[in-house]
């Protein structure tokens, strides 16, 4: 009987396997963390062996070469820049791709607020796949999906984490010309499960039904602010989330709940998966101090010809400035390293499956009572004000 995968860390959860699988004997079951891995039915399987074979993660050799070239990136339209989670290329090339009659996949929220890979086809429900979801998707049958669109000579854009993409790449088993790929600079996936249990844990403090929830909002500018959006009463509302209130948010930026793998990612580096990686440029304000960062830059590196044949169409809606690889990982550390695993993390995730995510809640809350009420009245200096004391103190 075929074995998938020894240990965890082996597994990243891309789903080639089930996709590749012509007998439909894989699935994708959660495990007590409510991570999904493959589970083989074998009354189905006859032991083609192709879901062993279609592993990249256990079996493709990753080659560390540096990105053709790399740069801070901002859309000239306005509209997009603000509904993007940093400088917008993501649309960039999705606008690329529809010029070509092509179709796009990305990552959205269904109506159960389940991240999951979807197909687009236009630039308005383009938007369900535009932000930051900080959680791992499910990509159900969209790598056959992509092979069909391709074999009929569609184009293709498929956006995702590098272990997806390479999923997507060793399942299709041949380069397309009408494919592109963008990988995200990603710091780890947490659960579905465990982000549902965040879900519940918002409808039961605002006492209604959360319908979309967006990590990075820019109401007030480029960050880490979150927004809630939810029906009450038949009123849609939103409210605002600084990520220190939200103890879903604080656990992703620290590491603390990512799946088993992701700690020892042999993606996060320098060789990239997609003819493109997308991501924030953090610490932009220091490599290209003559960039305007209100509104949020991204980092883009040009992975292959491929990627760099696009470069002059993605000149006409990107303001593109030459950076280096090297100032782009100074606070991205994803291109450098994979995260380091948290000490934390089997206590959060052992609080989270024993005694449900409202006690995790009240965990995270109560222990940093103090320190969030310091954040929240210091969230009420105005930025003006910050940057007086900031000088006053000699400090830039």
């Amino acid at each position: 009987m075929i074995k998938l995968y020894t240990n965890k860390e082996e597994c990243c959860g891309c789903t080639a396997c089930m996709n590749i699988c012509t007998r439909q004997a894989i699935s994708m079951k959660a495990d007590i963390n409510g991570f999904i891995y493959p589970i083989i039915n074998n009354n189905l399987c006859v032991e083609c062996g192709l879901c062993k074979t279609v592993c990249a993660f256990q079996h493709e050799p990753v080659t560390y070469t540096k990105p053709f070239a790399t740069y801070a990136a901002v859309n000239k339209n306005q509209s997009v820049l603000t509904a993007s989670a940093s400088g917008g290329i993501f649309a960039a090339l999705a606008s690329v791709v529809f010029e070509k009659g092509g179709v796009v996949f990305g990552c959205a929220f269904n109506r159960d607020m389940v991240a999951e890979h979807i197909c687009v086809d236009n630039l308005i429900d383009m938007k369900k796949l535009q932000g930051s979801k900080y959680v791992q998707s499910s990509i159900n049958t969209t790598y056959a999906q992509t092979r069909k669109f391709l074999k009929e000579g569609r184009w293709v854009l498929f956006t995702g984490t590098p272990c997806q993409i390479s999923g997507l790449k060793s399942y299709l088993d041949k380069d397309y010309n009408t494919l592109i790929t963008a990988d995200l600079i990603c710091h780890g996936v947490p659960s579905i499960a465990f982000f549902k249990g965040y879900i519940k844990h918002l409808e039961a403090k605002l006492n209604a039904k959360v319908i979309d929830f967006k990590f990075r909002d820019k109401s007030k500018g480029w960050g880490l602010l979150g927004k809630v959006v939810y029906e009450k009463n038949g009123v849609v509302r939103e409210k605002l989330i600084p990520h220190y209130t939200s103890y879903y948010y604080s656990y992703f930026l620290k590491g603390d709940i990512y799946r088993e793998n992701c700690y020892e990612c042999k993606y996060a580096g320098s060789s990239r998966q997609g003819d493109f990686t997308i991501g924030d440029y953090w610490g932009v304000e220091k490599a290209q101090p003559e960039i305007n960062t209100k509104n949020g830059v991204s980092v883009l590196l040009v992975n292959n010809e491929k990627g760099m044949v696009m470069i002059e169409k993605l000149k006409e809606l990107l303001t593109l400035t030459e950076s280096t690889f090297e100032q782009a990982g100074m606070q991205n550390g994803q291109l450098r390293q994979p995260t380091a695993k948290s000490n934390r993390r089997g206590v959060i995730l052992k609080m989270w499956r024993e005694d449900g995510y409202e006690a995790l809640a009240h965990e995270y809350y109560n222990t940093n009572k103090k320190q969030l009420r310091l954040l929240r009245i210091k969230a009420l200096v105005p930025q003006s004000a910050k940057k007086m004391i900031k000088k006053l103190l000699g400090k830039r």
